[in-house]
């Protein structure tokens, strides 16, 4: 929902402040589905919100369900293009929201399928928000009484390329009087653009952070994240040791573990000392198994959905042995480390894999 707009709406028709207050209320907390929902508002404000200022600035394409319980959604935007959003459940007690920034991305990870699909457009902060908003009518309509508890911008693109957007759209969900979201319960994922990561520590010093690290040479992590060349490695431990790691802020490194490319234990010893040259203990290096980033003939065939929501999610599938061999080799050099699991790759909705490839992902909006 566009909000400004829809405040100004309700004052070219000289409603009273507070209807913006109930508004927002029955929207963005309580999920409102329509405008004929939004009963505290008279009929005539009704209708004009309606005629000028959707609910939502995209419409489902299709739904795809994993069996470990994951959702993903390919959405098409009112303003043009497609994106992939993603709804998991980690622990029965918590659900979390994987939001898209762009329709492609420009920085071209190799291992990365939206990387592969090229720089794409960057989204309005509405877009952006509007994913957030879906899901929360996904879980009003699907699992009555679930809450969503935590929202990574970590689907498609690059959220610093367009930081104007990416922030303003971060400020939204922020805003204790729309959707209220607590800072600690967002991450923002990026391939380490510092100038903009330095303007991030800055405008939202409580917002969680995560570096796509996947190398710890300049050498291999040129050729695995472009963006590389432009902000080597010892820029990037600049940044963090004194933008970052000086307030005393955890940033959480993420590392695809690349079979025979950055599993061995040279590549470990590398982590480790750059892990130790900005700050052993506020870096926590979160390892991911590799994603194959091409779609799979489960991934683009009919799933049926595993039973309700709010059922108990089923366990993601155990880490692969590369992935697990290489945190043995970066624990018995002190770092702290976990593996983190890959909730949906059966329909290509884990790290690395979205893509907005087509309609056809699972089953087609009648």
């Amino acid at each position: 929902m566009d909000w400004e707009k829809a405040l100004l709406t309700l004052k070219a028709r000289k409603a009273d402040p507070y209807r913006g207050r109930q508004l927002a209320r029955a929207v963005f907390q309580g999920a409102a589905a329509s405008y004929a929902e939004v009963k505290v508002l008279p009929a005539d404000l009704r209708q004009a919100l309606e005629a000028e200022v959707p609910l939502l600035s995209s419409s489902e394409a299709a739904v795809a369900r994993s069996e470990d319980g994951t959702v993903k959604t390919l959405l098409d935007l009112a303003g043009g293009g497609q994106v992939e959003t993603v709804l998991m459940r980690p622990s029965p007690l918590r659900w979390t929201a994987c939001i898209s920034t762009q329709t492609g991305c420009a920085i071209g990870c190799s291992f990365c399928a939206t990387g592969k699909t090229g720089p794409g457009r960057s989204l309005t902060p509405e877009e952006i928000t509007d994913q957030v908003l879906y899901w929360r009518q996904f879980l009003r309509r699907e699992a009555p009484g679930e809450r969503l508890g935590n929202i990574v911008y970590m689907g498609m693109g690059e959220p610093f390329l367009d930081y104007e957007g990416f922030a303003a759209s971060l400020r939204i969900l922020l805003d204790q009087g729309l959707f209220g979201i607590g800072a600690r319960h967002i991450s923002v994922s990026t391939a380490g653009l510092v100038p903009q990561m330095e303007r991030f520590a800055a405008d939202f010093p409580q917002v969680n952070l995560a570096v796509s690290l996947h190398a710890a040479n300049d050498g291999l992590r040129d050729r695995l994240v472009p963006i590389n060349r432009k902000y080597p490695l010892a820029v990037l431990a600049g940044t963090l040791k004194t933008v970052f790691t000086l307030h005393q802020r955890k940033v959480f490194l993420e590392y695809v573990v690349l079979e025979g490319e950055n599993d061995s234990a040279k590549d470990a010893a590398d982590l480790a000392a750059f892990v130790r040259s900005v700050d052993a203990g506020l870096l926590h290096v979160n390892l991911l198994a590799h994603n194959p980033g091409v779609p799979s003939p489960k991934g683009s065939s009919s799933a049926p959905a595993q039973g309700s929501l709010a059922e108990p999610p089923r366990s993601a599938p155990p880490a692969d042995p590369e992935t697990r061999r290489f945190q043995g080799y970066l624990k018995e050099l002190g770092i702290i480390c976990t593996v983190r699991q890959s909730f949906g790759r059966d329909i290509d909705a884990a790290c690395g894999q979205l893509a907005a490839r087509s309609r056809a992902i699972d089953k087609e909006k009648e």
